[in-house]
């Protein structure tokens, strides 16, 4: 919330009249609060600075899975190994703060467009429309990432002013229904397409909602929001490595994406999961019992199967598996016998690396265009089935839910097997999620919200030693020791921190 004060000072600087002087000369350079706010330009100038704020938040969603038993990072100045490792604490790594500042920015300026948009005269109403719905639902996915990592905090819903920074937190609760009710209002305000790629829709509102209710164990909301996004036309790409390239963004799948483009606003992701090898800095690798999840095609586990072969262990695996992972031994990028760093791992998915060609590595520093997905199609599904089987069991629409993802034609996995419990189902989904949704940012999520964090992280040994996970304290990130420097502050610190 510092942040979002800060934002004050921000506008101060920006929104400032000109000072009357011999000649009077209007500023090339500052923005003045009397003539801004004036016109459509005006409105999409600020409209896209809360798309940046989320540009921003959302370059380092990959990370996440480090968080997690899906992945490893060596690096402790990228600002997630320590909570990885479950030694950080409210002054840091820097994740903690970042995330802290990026969501609070993306509020405040979204209160901002929200206060005086009705007082922009003449525009098309449609435009007015959606630009509302556009700073409804991006003020509610900020929230949404602020209660998953903090829980509760203060609810804001007016442009920055000095005494925010006094505000007590709000209940998680009480935060969770003013997301649903941004996105409930976004829904009625948001067209089902837009002309211009990237901009937040109909769609995209009810998925976040479908996420934030799936989240917070509101089991039968969650199915009947995910069935309404169900029929809305979205539909699975065919190909899941293709999926995830830049040839292929906003296709038929992709619900709502996070855009960029090189070299003017690109990303890091193929420096992050590239190998040495093709000039990356492998900051994020698979673990080992990442690549144990992944099933043989006869849809048995590698301990269950007469078809795993220890000798062979990459053969006949669910297909997701090369589609995703580069292996030990495997060509990537033209390099023969390819062996990642950390593990003998590393990434294909959101990167150009592959088997066959070979793609030039992008000058230091690294920038790609390839779009951040944040709500697929195939999530939609899943959440569906998690949600319907927790709410009422496992009935034939969870099953095609499932299967339908098991079945993509670069997949081509089994059928679930019939006569599930609800119980197995629900361990059939979760391994579903973790495989499906791989680098999305969702395990950690997962993992927490499960209760079944300590039982997967406490322990876990990866290449650079052994994790602990604090069941007492580290379901929750603290809330940054700056905030605490702010005088009056009436916030309070998570347990244990």
């Amino acid at each position: 919330m510092k942040t979002y004060i800060k934002l004050i000072l921000g506008l101060s600087l920006i929104l400032t009249s000109c000072t009357k002087d011999v000649i009077e000369v209007a500023s090339t350079t500052n923005i003045s609060s009397e003539t801004f706010w004036k016109t459509e330009s005006d409105v999409r100038l600020a409209l896209n600075g809360i798309y940046n704020s989320l540009q921003s938040l959302e370059q380092s969603y990959i990370y996440y899975d480090v968080l997690s038993d899906n992945a490893y990072n060596n690096y402790p100045w990228e600002g997630f190994k320590a909570i990885a490792d479950g030694t950080h604490d409210a002054r840091g790594p820097g994740a903690i703060s970042w995330i802290w500042s990026d969501c609070f920015r993306g509020i405040g300026r979204a209160n901002v467009v929200l206060d005086n948009i009705e007082t922009v005269e003449g525009l098309d109403e449609n435009f007015k429309q959606s630009t509302k719905g556009e700073a409804l639902f991006l003020r509610a996915y900020f929230y949404f990432r602020l209660t998953d990592f903090y829980s509760g905090v203060p609810i804001i819903l007016e442009s920055p002013k000095i005494e925010h920074s006094q505000l007590p937190r709000d209940s998680k609760e009480a935060v969770v229904n003013q997301i649903i009710s941004d996105l409930d209002q976004a829904a009625t305000l948001l067209p089902s397409s837009q002309s211009e790629v990237g901009k937040a829709t109909e769609g995209a509102a009810k998925a976040l909602k479908a996420r934030v209710l799936l989240y917070n164990d509101r089991w039968a909301e969650a199915a009947s929001t995910a069935q309404e996004v169900m029929g809305m036309g979205y539909d699975l790409f065919p190909n899941y490595r293709d999926l995830f390239r830049e040839a292929n963004e906003n296709n038929e799948e992709v619900i709502f994406d996070v855009q960029y483009k090189s070299p003017e606003q690109g990303n890091f992701f193929e420096l992050y999961l590239g190998s040495y090898t093709v000039g990356g800095w492998s900051s994020i690798v698979p673990l080992q019992n990442m690549v144990d999840e992944y099933e043989m095609t006869d849809g048995m586990s590698i301990e269950d199967s007469p078809m795993y072969d220890e000798n062979n262990p990459y053969e006949n695996r669910d297909p997701r598996l090369k589609q995703t992972i580069s292996v030990p031994g495997a060509t990537i990028n033209g390099i023969a016998d390819h062996v990642g760093e950390f593990g003998g791992y590393c990434f294909k998915k959101y990167t150009e690396y592959d088997e066959e060609g070979v793609v030039a590595p992008t000058p230091y520093p690294t920038r790609t265009g390839l779009n951040a997905i944040i709500f697929r199609y195939a999530e939609i599904l899943l959440t569906y089935a998690e949600a319907k089987n927790e709410a009422s069991g496992p009935d034939s629409s969870v099953y095609e839910a499932i299967n339908t993802i098991r079945a993509r034609p670069s997949v081509n996995m089994p059928p679930l097997p019939d006569g599930l419990s609800k119980e197995q189902m629900r361990e059939a989904i979760r391994h579903e999620r973790r495989v499906e949704l791989l680098l999305e940012g969702i395990r950690y999520s997962d993992i927490r919200r499960w209760g079944i964090a300590e039982q997967v992280m406490d322990g876990l040994v990866d290449p650079g030693g052994t994790r602990q996970f604090n069941p007492n304290r580290d379901y929750l990130w603290p809330i940054p020791a700056s905030e605490f420097d702010i005088e009056g502050t009436a916030l309070e610190q998570n347990p244990n921190y």
